[in-house]
């Protein structure tokens, strides 16, 4: 009977301590309330840099076409973006931030945010540094959204320009290293 009654009182102290225990080691560990903030546009450039190196470290990126090179780096930023639980308003402005310091493309800004957070798909496309960036480049882009049964749609169009001279011919497909130094486009 008394070792049933220890067994008892350890485990009743077990209960009662448990608490102070997760504090203290919670403390130790560093975790504050800072940092389980959210993420905001600023802490999201790592994330997205990351993302896009991450992409171009497959082996077979320098020898895939533009279009594949824009579906790699834009799978993998989206997958990053969805992942850091962020707010489609901060992945907006985390996108429109990387095109402004040549972390991305326009076009792969573009394409995330469609996939991430296709609310702020047009924030995107009209944001300045966006625009300039397809300008500089001679590219352009058209985002389409639609609203069926409370979802929004994307559709988003990329394109260069054709070169040469005379009769332009159709649009040339979308470069997403035309003018970036970003680092998955080997600059």
């Amino acid at each position: 009977m008394s070792s049933r009654f220890v067994g008892a009182v350890v485990a009743g102290l077990a209960l009662a301590a448990a608490p102070f225990v997760s504090t203290a080691a919670a403390v130790q560990g560093g975790a504050t309330q800072a940092s389980t903030a959210p993420p905001s546009a600023a802490s999201l450039q790592a994330v997205i840099a990351a993302a896009a190196r991450s992409a171009a470290a497959d082996p077979g990126f320098a020898a895939m076409t533009p279009d594949a090179k824009l579906d790699a780096v834009q799978a993998s930023v989206a997958a990053a973006l969805a992942a850091s639980g962020a707010s489609p308003e901060v992945i907006a402005a985390a996108l429109i931030q990387a095109v402004a310091s040549n972390v991305i493309s326009a076009g792969v800004a573009l394409k995330v945010a469609a996939a991430v957070a296709p609310g702020m798909a047009a924030t995107v496309a009209n944001a300045p540094a966006v625009v300039a960036q397809l300008k500089a480049t001679g590219q352009t882009a058209t985002v389409t959204s639609s609203t069926a049964g409370g979802s929004v749609s994307v559709l988003v169009s990329l394109s260069g320009t054709a070169g040469g001279g005379g009769d332009a011919g159709p649009p040339a497909a979308y470069d997403p290293c035309a003018g970036v130094t970003a680092d998955y486009c080997g600059t």
